[in-house]
């Protein structure tokens, strides 16, 4: 095991997930090592750390840090990409995942959102799994054009909770993902996927995002191979709708517990209609104010992984190649220097008001900035805004959800919750109109 001492560096004797991260911060400096799972790392924290992070991305060895993408999907898989191959893979998928190519899709996502609202009825869900299963049906629909029945909705879902899950397990993710219900699943995803790249690799063509990245590749004369194409068709129906389900699960539970700013919100979305988000958000403040909020309070990785790839050298102390590395990238979250009162849910913060970049670590930052950030940011106001226009919600249950900035720790609790719909308690509001696709 590697020990980082002959740095130099202030040691946390407790490990990370027994301590608290802003104390051991204050105390110890924006860097220090501890020991974390049974191996030395060197902590870096702070939007220094953010700075130092984010300025040069080729210092970082990815490959290294992250091997259970690569063992999970394949050695193409961009997450664990360094460099030139990094750089080629993020500009392949540009048409699936720039803001340019999923806004076109806002009137196909709002459709399917309302029918999956509408679906649930005045009966009690889990509300993480409802927003799961929602905005993988929207994915369906408009990035990636297929056919998921209950059945295979179930195998996506599970496989994509269970690998991420798995991810943060370090050695003890091999028996993880061994485990027979686990291989079922990965299984059918991956044959699913398989025969949708195959019929389009045949000459198959839907009106999707896919397909524009199928198209643009063949334009500038980029090979298609099937292998590399079955984890992007992956990412393509499943990137972000985990982390949106969480944050919205944890964060609708400070919303509703806030009832004057939860009035003015339905206020101002009471005449919300999705071709309006087409031109940003700008008509909708107080909904832009509540997700920055939400997503400050509940990042969905709190902590990244690193190992480093060049030699460099941070507050003093140079960290040399090979060291490995916890970026607490999302500390200044709740740092009382940069958020008043961190720990309190207030979306009010973000009118009229801006924080540095260095501050809001929610997706990371440079070139390795989250590939899912914009279906995050088109899926989640989709969600809220036809939520809080068209019904009345009801939380079952107190469940606690603290703020946790743990390493691999979910920002989620199993919330329940109905709605009932308004136009039952107010004849004078009429139905939301139809989008056709």
């Amino acid at each position: 095991m590697p020990d980082y001492s002959s740095l130099g560096l202030p040691t946390e004797r407790d490990g990370l997930e027994q301590f608290d991260h802003l104390q051991a911060y204050r105390r110890l400096g924006p860097i220090y090592q501890l020991s974390f799972r049974g191996e030395r790392h060197v902590v870096i924290a702070g939007m220094e750390a953010n700075e130092a992070a984010w300025r040069n991305p080729d210092q970082w060895s990815y490959h290294e840090a992250l091997v259970p993408f690569r063992e999970m999907m394949g050695p193409t898989h961009v997450t664990q990409l360094d460099g030139d191959p990094h750089r080629r893979k993020r500009r392949n998928l540009r048409n699936g995942f720039a803001m340019s190519a999923v806004v076109r899709h806002l009137p196909m996502i709002d459709t399917v959102l309302r029918e999956e609202f509408a679906r649930a009825g005045a009966r009690p869900v889990r509300l993480h799994d409802f927003f799961m299963t929602a905005l993988t049906r929207a994915n369906s629909k408009t990035v990636l054009h297929c056919d998921l029945d209950a059945e295979a909705l179930t195998h996506f879902i599970v496989f994509e909770e269970e690998f991420i899950s798995g991810t943060i397990l370090g050695e003890a993710r091999h028996a993880h993902y061994a485990r027979p219900d686990f291989v079922a699943h990965r299984e059918f995803v991956f044959g699913f996927l398989r025969e949708v790249v195959s019929r389009r690799l045949a000459g198959e063509t839907r009106p999707d995002s896919f397909q524009d990245m199928i198209t643009d590749r063949r334009e500038r004369g980029e090979p298609l191979d099937l292998e590399e194409l079955i984890p992007e068709a992956y990412l393509l129906l499943m990137a972000g709708t985990g982390n949106t389900a969480k944050m919205l699960n944890c964060g609708l539970q400070h919303l509703l517990a806030n009832p004057e700013w939860l009035r003015l919100l339905e206020e101002e979305l009471s005449g919300y209609r999705v071709d309006q988000f087409m031109a940003g958000m700008g008509a909708f403040p107080r909904l832009k104010a509540t997700l920055m909020e939400m997503e400050r309070m509940f990042p969905a990785a709190p902590v990244l992984s690193r190992v480093v790839e060049e030699t460099f050298s941070f507050s003093g102390f140079e960290l040399p190649r090979g060291t490995r590395v916890l970026h607490l990238q999302t500390l200044p979250h709740f740092l009382e220097e940069v958020y008043t009162a961190p720990y309190r849910f207030d979306p009010s913060r973000w009118i009229d008001r801006e924080y540095p970049k260095k501050a809001h670590g929610t997706y990371g930052g440079s070139t390795h900035i989250c590939l899912g950030m914009n279906l995050v940011r088109i899926h989640a106001p989709v969600a809220i805004a036809n939520l809080l226009r068209d019904y009345r919600v009801r939380l079952g249950g107190e469940p606690e959800i603290s703020v946790n900035l743990n390493y691999g720790v979910p920002q989620a609790a199993h919330l329940t919750a109905e709605w009932t719909s308004r136009i039952l308690t107010n004849p004078l509001v009429a139905p939301a109109p139809v989008a056709q696709s």
